[in-house]
């Protein structure tokens, strides 16, 4: 998957990006959303309250800390909220419209928000069979149930990461899946 994904500063005036993402979205960017943010604009790009978006993301550090315990989760969050307190903009820009599908394989945006909420480890979910077009060539496809029984593999689902790749990246790309790559 060629998507990507940027975090920026003042997304209505000379936005500067501080941080971006291919391929996924990093764990912290869902925490910086609410719900309201969702189902108010359901393209992928979110334009919220810089200083809500770090208290929501210290207020889901611990769990997620907890959740992720082999990620570097803590550090990752550091220095993205380090970032973003040094920041003089009202709001930021949350751009992850490129991940957005009409009818996603995996959970959507509103599922992880509602797991990060909850604070329950074995958030579940089911996703019955249904057919949808390719998104590409308009093909008809056929998708299998999903059942998701616990509340890392939604994130992980929802962030198109899965527990089995994580161990195959080095310290820098875990951060990166945590944060995104930051910018300086």
């Amino acid at each position: 998957m060629s998507a990507r994904g940027s975090l920026v500063s003042s997304p209505t005036q000379c936005p500067e990006l501080v941080s971006e993402s291919k391929r996924y979205i990093p764990l912290l960017w869902l925490g910086m959303l609410s719900r309201r943010d969702i189902e108010r604009n359901g393209d992928g790009t979110f334009e919220v309250s810089r200083l809500n978006a770090i208290l929501r993301t210290e207020h889901s550090l611990p769990f997620l800390c907890k959740l992720f315990a082999n990620l570097p989760i803590k550090n990752a969050a550091d220095s993205l909220l380090d970032r973003l307190r040094k920041l003089r903009c009202d709001t930021i820009g949350i751009d992850i419209g490129d991940l957005i599908e009409s009818e996603p394989p995996n959970p959507g945006l509103c599922d992880a928000l509602d797991a990060i909420s909850s604070r329950n480890e074995n958030y579940s979910l089911s996703i019955p069979a249904r057919t949808v077009a390719h998104p590409v060539n308009g093909d008809v496809i056929h998708v299998k149930p999903l059942e998701i029984t616990s509340t890392k593999d939604m994130l992980l689902r929802v962030c198109w990461l899965s527990s089995g790749r994580l161990e195959d990246f080095e310290e820098e790309e875990l951060e990166e899946i945590v944060r995104g790559h930051l910018r300086s």
